[in-house]
């Protein structure tokens, strides 16, 4: 090889025998009307608005629109015997989750071999953009947290139907990375917004057999699609526990339907705005596929019954006015249409979306109808219910009631109150050995021995109609909850919703009880995906007074129903906020280009639709959870918006 000679200009080695120069950091330079826009930069390297190839766009597509489609069963087996608040089944199934997680990480494998392939033999680059220290800094406390995490098989996959764990995490960096690297132009935005338009018709299709109660997954071919070769002598077996009519679409909640189509209904309506605005430009047809395009998006979000897409999209409106201000007065009669289109879809699905609306704000107020309050029968709340040795101490109005037993003597029973008073029982008439408290604070209060088979004796406490069965033993009491598990109860930490547990449908209760976790998740959380583990589901009586599960008091928590709160729980507080730096980023900066817009252009009307889409996502995050089946469509069309902005930017002329 011949050796280097110097440049006499730029006093720096060039090899003879090739004409690529070294990767330099880019100064700003403007050419032709554009910021040169990267970061890192190879001579031969593409131009800010020269388009990536089909195939380098693939990994793009795939992650942004084709992974929300992918269900499939899967059978796998987890160690759920350790935990007390488990059936201790460890043989599970899953449709909805498992393969999309394994999908996003091909994808990421294939992003990186793509950027390996430039950097080795096309040309590398790297634009420039703020993003990427909140992004790395993200991705070193998410694996810092796996490391750390007592659970690494739950921490790294994720937990049971949902596969949320820390490589996903990492995954979605990477290809948010990718995205934004790769969409170059105005023809790679509008490739990955039609891929978007056809698998979007596909899934409100689909939504729209289950709302009309003809559920395509429910047929013979349906469940043959997402089932392999060997369960098909068993498809009669297969029944979704998805209500009548319910529309799921592949995203396994209902909640995560209109979670996701708050990022499509902005962009689709902004779309269809362009297209009619360019008048005689523009064929009929794609003007009356955009209109469609919109109704069935919004029926879908609708449909679902869930009023956290409502929520969102509520916001997004509010944006919009802020946002587009006088181009709205121009685009007159598209937003017509628009507004036609919204109301005739809204008067299709009133019964749907009344009764949603109705109960989220019966829920945010704290009103609970009379069944509702003769389901629940709670009619006195516990303060807490507390097993110290061979005591049962029971909290209520600010005083304590303690039952002490006697392993030894098990047919004998003190009770005290709060003051070191005997209180004494009273024979219940018309029942056979039970006994009610004599006082009349706590004469709500029943009691009865019993032994089962094994000779075992137990206390059953009854509270209204509640009874709660506790096991006298050497080893102390313990309360046998509703799986068969002894356990021990303790005061469980609360914050905030103190007379209103059923706020957002029980999210009042869910939020209290998480909210005392973070102190132990600020700098590092107890891994991704696993708020299942980490939440006191040994909380019987926060359960039992919350309204929304008091029938269901065995019921497991698995995910907080806010995504800013699991992920404080999974990976830490500190991660949280290099989150909300780098969502914050592209939503200042898309807030200062689009309001300054003269919408002139496609890319400028994708832009705003994606930046729309974005802000209602994360005001519907406030009350949904991050999901494999919704946060790949959500980090592909962020990537695109940031990539978006960073072309717009270059434009002298705005």
């Amino acid at each position: 090889m011949s050796k280097g000679i110097k440049n006499k200009n730029d006093k720096k080695k060039i090899n003879p025998d090739t004409n690529v120069k070294p990767v330099v950091k880019a100064k700003g330079n403007t050419v032709n009307g554009f910021s040169d826009g990267y970061l890192f930069r190879m001579s031969y390297a593409p131009k800010i608005e020269e388009a990536s190839s089909v195939f380098q766009m693939l990994p793009v597509f795939f992650f942004t629109a084709v992974i929300v489609m992918i269900t499939r069963l899967h059978s796998y087996v987890r160690p759920m015997n350790q935990f007390f608040w488990n059936n201790g089944e460890n043989n599970l199934t899953d449709f909805f989750s498992y393969y999309k997680m394994l999908a996003i990480l091909v994808c990421a494998a294939v992003a990186l071999i793509f950027l390996l392939y430039r950097l080795f033999i096309q040309a590398f680059y790297i634009k420039k953009s703020y993003a990427y220290i909140p992004m790395i800094l993200y991705m070193v406390l998410v694996l810092l947290s796996y490391f750390y995490s007592d659970y690494k098989l739950f921490a790294l996959w994720g937990w049971n139907d949902r596969f949320e764990g820390t490589l996903p995490l990492l995954g979605y960096m990477i290809l948010l990375f990718f995205v934004i690297n790769t969409v170059n132009s105005e023809k790679n935005v509008k490739w990955l917004v039609y891929v978007l338009a056809a698998v979007s018709t596909l899934l409100g299709l689909l939504g729209l057999t289950q709302a009309l109660n003809h559920d395509f997954f429910r047929t013979t071919i349906g469940k043959k699609l997402i089932t392999p070769s060997w369960f098909w002598d068993q498809l009669d077996s297969l029944n979704f526990t998805f209500q009548n009519k319910e529309i799921y679409q592949t995203v396994y909640n209902i909640n995560y339907v209109s979670f996701y189509l708050t990022l499509l209904l902005p962009l689709f309506g902004l779309l269809f705005i362009h297209s009619v605005m360019r008048g005689k430009n523009e064929s009929l047809y794609k003007k009356l596929l955009w209109g469609a395009l919109f109704a069935l998006t919004l029926f879908n979000l609708i449909g679902s019954a869930s009023s956290s897409g409502l929520m969102g999209m509520a916001c997004v409106v509010i944006l919009a006015l802020i946002v587009l201000n006088k181009n709205i007065l121009v685009w007159k009669k598209p937003v017509i249409m628009l507004l036609l289109i919204t109301v005739a879809i809204g008067g299709v699905s009133y019964q749907r979306w009344a009764s949603e609306l109705s109960n989220a704000v019966d829920g945010v107020t704290g009103v609970q109808t009379e069944n509702q309050i003769k389901e629940h029968k709670v009619y006195h709340k516990l303060d807490y219910m507390e097993t110290i040795k061979n005591d049962v101490k029971i909290g209520y109005n600010g005083e304590a009631l303690i039952f002490t037993t006697y392993p030894d003597d098990p047919a004998s029973i003190t009770i005290k109150d709060s003051e070191g008073n005997l209180i004494g029982l009273t024979a219940v008439e018309d029942s056979e050995n039970t006994f009610r408290i004599d006082d009349e604070r706590y004469d709500w209060i029943t009691i009865s021995p019993a032994v089962d088979e094994n000779k075992n004796h137990y206390i059953y406490i009854r509270t209204d109609e509640r009874d709660w069965p506790f096991l006298i033993s050497e080893a102390g009491i313990k309360y046998l909850n509703g799986v068969k598990k002894l356990v021990d109860l303790v005061k469980v930490p609360a914050v905030g919703w103190e007379n209103n547990q059923s706020f957002g449908t029980g999210r009042g209760y869910i939020w209290s009880r998480t909210i005392p976790m973070l102190k132990d998740t600020v700098i590092l959380g107890h891994g991704a995906d696993t708020y299942c583990i980490a939440y006191p589901h040994n909380d019987y009586v926060g359960k039992y007074n919350s309204g929304s599960f008091t029938s269901i008091m065995n019921i497991v928590v698995d995910k907080p129903h806010n995504m800013y709160l699991g992920y404080m729980i999974g990976t830490g507080i500190i991660s949280v906020v290099a989150l909300l730096i780098l969502w914050g980023i592209y939503l200042v900066q898309s807030f200062m280009i689009y309001r300054r817009r003269n919408y002139s252009d496609f890319l400028s009307y994708a832009g705003a639709g994606i930046f729309l889409g974005i802000f209602g996502f994360l005001v519907s995050a406030l009350v949904n959870d991050s999901s494999v089946s919704v946060m790949p469509m959500f980090y592909g069309l962020l990537g695109t918006g940031i990539a978006i902005n960073i072309i717009l930017k270059g434009h002298i002329n705005h």
